[in-house]
């Protein structure tokens, strides 16, 4: 299966239209760009390029995917979603005026999905990277009597428990990306840049069937390896300086992460002592996982273990994030997380540490089981010399 059913679609659809009819919203409209585009993906499997797209759902009847006046057969080649609008808020960021190609307006689409009765409460699932042209137009459609409601909450609740489909395509993603850390320890060598590397990386990600990268993925090496986000450089790799490896296909529209510290050489003492205490911390995590655990529990625990070894000064931020259709994504396990651990929610274990002179993460996804956890990839779990 390298595609999720249409009735998976459906289901979604229907179940933000229940919500909008228990809480009284006319209408509920997601936004999705190239880097982010899972709210779109999620109702339509169409992910846009340069442009942006929306999807909006009404209470009753079909939802509408609206994207750019460029992306018509493109987006009716992959949208699960049959009604289509092109509108010129979602053209690309250099704002061409399209004059020969007939768009339509908020108002119109508004109209359209109302039964002509208008929409004058309106839930918002993308506040964050909403664009200003997408809420003008939307401010201006719903005019002085109408509302916005931000209702992020609708559409990240339902992302977050998995699917045995969601689930399929997750832990292939997995096994791709653990192919390709396997390809990628085999012919890096000390004296290449970075980005020769991550190119080892691509290529493998996309011979072992990957539709995409996650992410941008990692590898940096020396004092960068304190960063925890960086991008490869045109920097050479050395023997005895750790090196950052995170590999993440994208496969069936969701994500994966396998990171892992490397090093050409022995580890000095000191170094290899951290390595193995994140290691240590990473396989910790997974044993104060299980269904109907508090996220902040958790939390607690692991800063609790940093702290208990001496490490406190080491500790960024941890120990899982979310993860599905995008690499991270809701929900975070933080010390104010309050919500319950739900059977089949998706997480990143992702164990970062960081001191004066290198840092490192390891990661792993895993799913929440009734009793414990399973994760979805394992390989080379140990410290890794090369």
């Amino acid at each position: 299966m390298k595609k999720l059913p249409d009735a998976e679609f459906e289901r979604r659809i229907r179940a933000i239209q229940k919500k909008l009819v228990e809480h009284g919203y006319d209408a509920y409209l997601v936004h999705c760009n190239e880097a982010d585009q899972a709210n779109v993906r999620y109702l339509s499997d169409h992910w846009p390029i340069f442009e942006t797209a929306g999807v909006i759902v009404p209470k009753e009847g079909e939802p509408v995917l609206l994207i750019g006046p460029e992306a018509e057969p493109f987006a009716a080649d992959r949208s699960r979603i049959k009604k289509i609008r092109k509108m010129i808020e979602y053209r690309e960021s250099a704002e061409p005026e399209y004059p020969d190609i007939p768009v339509s307006s908020f108002r119109d689409v508004f109209d359209e999905v109302s039964g002509h009765r208008g929409v004058k409460k309106l839930a918002l699932g993308d506040y964050s990277i909403l664009p200003m042209p997408v809420y003008d137009g939307v401010k201006d459609a719903l005019g002085g009597g109408g509302e916005i409601v931000r209702a992020e909450w609708i559409i990240s609740d339902m992302r977050t428990v998995k699917s045995e489909n969601e689930l399929a395509m997750i832990k292939e993603a997995h096994r791709i990306s653990e192919l390709a850390l396997g390809d990628v320890l085999n012919e890096m060598k000390p004296g290449m840049t970075e980005k020769q590397a991550l190119g080892i990386v691509y290529g493998s990600l996309y011979r072992h069937g990957a539709e995409a990268e996650g992410f941008p993925n990692y590898v940096f090496g020396g004092k960068k390896t304190r960063n925890a986000i960086a991008r490869a450089t045109y920097d050479k790799i050395e023997k005895g300086k750790l090196i950052q490896l995170c590999i993440g296909a994208r496969y069936g529209g969701y994500s994966s992460s396998v990171g892992r510290p490397v090093i050409f050489g022995k580890m000095p003492s000191e170094m290899k002592k951290h390595v193995q205490f994140g290691l240590d911390a990473h396989l910790k995590t997974y044993e104060w996982i299980k269904a109907g655990v508090v996220a902040q529990d958790v939390a607690r625990k692991y800063l609790e273990f940093f702290n208990r070894n001496g490490y406190g000064d080491c500790y960024l931020y941890g120990p899982c994030h979310g993860t599905g259709i995008i690499e991270v994504e809701k929900p975070w396990m933080e010390t104010s997380s309050s919500y319950e651990l739900l059977e089949n929610m998706t997480f990143m274990a992702d164990t970062f540490f960081t001191c004066d002179d290198y840092g490192f993460r390891w990661e792993d996804g895993f799913r929440v089981e009734r009793d414990g956890c399973e994760p979805f990839s394992s390989a080379w779990s140990k410290v890794i010399e090369l």
